[in-house]
């Protein structure tokens, strides 16, 4: 898949107002911390993919030296939004002669290579968007376009629905991808209270390990 020049662009925010709607149950630091070892996770898998490169676009000291350490180029969060952290990490993947983008966000911990690799194989044409919906089936988890300036990003509400709507509108195919890993983001109390039953390896599972157990059971 390197040969296709397929770049993994992974947007996280991870300073002390990172996953504002899990405050009724971690403290400012704790969901930090959490934001951290989910961006470790899915660049864990990002590296384990057949990628030409890897870009983190995010926002603190601490998350910049997770992607050092698992190989991504940093890309400093510009302050403009989900929507304009994908800008930036795009435009660096461009530069770097990407011929397609692979966006994911940072708080997807279940994802795996495997995951990464069957949104890969989606783009077999020269020009296609493929969406990976979240499991309520309205947001966007994976989101590759072929070539990087294909659509503009639409992250936000129904962002699923908007970004295969932009596809159409411009004369692109598309095409979905799908899986329980992809498709599992921590946004809510309930996700975190699903997260820990299902007991994930890696960084967010040492951390869930150390973490006070007060979010609630759905």
């Amino acid at each position: 898949m390197a040969e296709r020049r397929i770049w993994s662009v992974v947007v996280a925010r991870c300073d002390l107002t990172a996953k504002s709607r899990l405050a009724p149950v971690l403290t400012d630091a704790e969901r930090s911390q959490l934001a951290l070892a989910m961006l470790a996770d899915v660049l864990d898998a990002a590296a384990r993919a057949r990628l030409a490169g890897r870009i983190a676009v995010v926002d603190t000291p601490a998350a910049q030296g997770i992607a050092a350490e698992h190989g991504a180029l940093v890309v400093a969060d510009p302050r403009a939004g989900m929507n304009g952290a994908v800008r930036a990490g795009v435009a660096a993947a461009s530069r770097r002669g990407a011929q397609a983008v692979l966006v994911m966000p940072g708080d997807i911990p279940l994802v795996e290579a495997g995951d990464v690799e069957l949104a890969l194989e989606a783009a077999s044409s020269a020009r296609v968007v493929v969406v990976g919906r979240d499991r309520q089936g309205v947001g966007t988890n994976a989101l590759l376009l072929r070539p990087p300036a294909v659509i503009r990003p639409a992250f936000g509400v129904d962002s699923a629905r908007h970004h295969l709507y932009l596809a159409r509108m411009a004369g692109v195919p598309t095409t979905e991808v799908s899986s329980p890993q992809l498709g599992f983001d921590v946004d809510q109390p309930p996700d975190l209270a699903e997260l820990r039953l299902r007991r994930p390896a890696g960084a967010t599972g040492a951390l869930l390990g150390q973490l006070r157990d007060r979010a609630p059971v759905p």
